[in-house]
């Protein structure tokens, strides 16, 4: 029987075996077990719970029926509040470990939908049709799935019946009650049965994006602005979390500011914070840019610019003196060149969105010479995974 100390970044536990850390997935702080060693690494063994001897208060059972396989969710088997604790606790002990115990950490913005959030899901396909499991390129086939948005979920039994035989990979993406659905295949494939489901269907096919049937886009709104989905670009994938974040952003920025948005992507931030201010936005993603300048008509925004480039070389590129500066890099966070070329720019703030804790403070340590780092705000932007999304607000010392 071991004893589970704590959890770690992955919300796996935690116990000591001779002395030896142990990670066994699907248990909780406080809880008793006993444990199968299924991996054993140098530093490290990896665990698998055979038994329950003690049971947290905080254990639920999970909604999902393919929890215990599937790689998708890892923290559904406790409540909501648990959840959200272990984020914010372990955004504090990133921070206070690798940046500062100085920097005011706010408490964690909750989801109101901890089920049923995702606009986008990305469904593996091997002559059937689900997710990957744990750790695995072995499929589990499924029916339907709790965190992704029903229109989704009512749409997979017309996807089932689809000849899956060339298809890769099935993406669909969902935008004010209407379905997109991105077929990845090797061969053009008879979709007329989603017809009944789907507003617009692409077929993609040696990187190339098909509209096989319906509409060239499909749209969210943000507060009143109107924002076209591409097949291939990002959007963000929790719309009731995405709208908290804008507007914590938006309260940081007042009126009348110069504001560089880099890793802008279909210019959703720039945007919505454009207002009485002046915004220029890069964005290396060209699909993203001509969305970025297509969102930019709809919503008739003319105090806004684009350009399709790297970030970290093109910013040099204005000549403008910028009041802020907004990134919102990919998980691998901001490269070297990025982060001098943001000093050399030298805006009297910057507002920092990450969805990799770990990069987010390198980078900070590095901003941190010039910028004081006056709040780091997490936001559960991924309810039952240990993903995490974080804004760090700077200011110019």
């Amino acid at each position: 029987m071991y004893k589970i100390e704590s959890l770690d970044h992955y919300a796996r536990g935690i116990c000591k075996i001779d002395g030896k850390i142990t990670f066994i997935e699907n248990t909780l702080k406080g809880e008793e077990v006993d444990i199968k060693i299924i991996k054993e690494k140098k530093n490290f063994n990896l665990g698998k719970v055979l038994n329950y001897i003690k049971k947290s208060n905080d254990r639920i059972s999970p909604k999902c029926p393919y929890y215990d396989v599937c790689g998708g969710c890892n923290i559904m088997h406790t409540n909501y509040i648990n959840e959200l604790a272990f984020k914010e606790e372990k955004i504090k002990n990133i921070v206070s470990k690798y940046l500062s115990n100085g920097v005011k950490i706010n408490e964690i913005v909750k989801c109101d939908n901890r089920f049923f959030y995702r606009n986008k899901v990305s469904f593996q396909v091997k002559e059937n049709l689900g997710f990957y499991k744990t750790n695995s390129y072995e499929l589990v086939n499924i029916d339907k799935c709790v965190i992704a948005n029903e229109i989704i979920n009512d749409s997979i039994k017309y996807l089932k019946k689809l000849d899956l035989k060339y298809v890769n990979k099935i993406i669909c993406k969902v935008g004010l009650g209407e379905l997109m659905v991105i077929i990845d295949a090797d061969r053009v494939i008879d979709i007329d049965i989603l017809k009944k489901c789907a507003s617009s269907i692409y077929l993609k096919i040696n990187d190339e994006y098909i509209l096989l049937y319906g509409k060239k886009y499909i749209y969210e709104d943000l507060d009143g602005y109107k924002f076209a989905i591409s097949p291939d670009s990002f959007f963000q994938t929790n719309i009731n979390t995405c709208l908290k974040l804008y507007r914590k952003i938006k309260d940081y920025i007042k009126d009348n500011k110069n504001i560089l948005d880099l890793y802008c992507g279909t210019g959703s931030i720039g945007i919505f914070i454009s207002g009485n201010n002046s915004v220029k936005g890069v964005e290396i993603n060209k699909s993203s840019i001509l969305d970025a300048i297509y969102n930019k008509k709809l919503n008739k925004i003319k105090n806004i610019d684009f350009i399709c480039g790297d970030s970290g070389k093109n910013m040099l590129k204005f000549k403008d003196n910028f009041d802020v500066i907004i990134v919102d890099p990919p998980r691998n966070g901001l490269n070297n060149e990025t982060l001098n070329n943001i000093l050399k720019l030298n805006p009297k703030e910057i507002i920092y969105v990450s969805c990799e804790p770990m990069t987010m403070v390198r980078d900070l340590n590095v901003l941190s010479e010039n910028y004081k780092v006056c709040e780091i705000t997490p936001f559960d932007m991924f309810p039952n995974t240990y993903h995490i999304e974080c804004l760090t607000y700077l200011v110019k010392m």
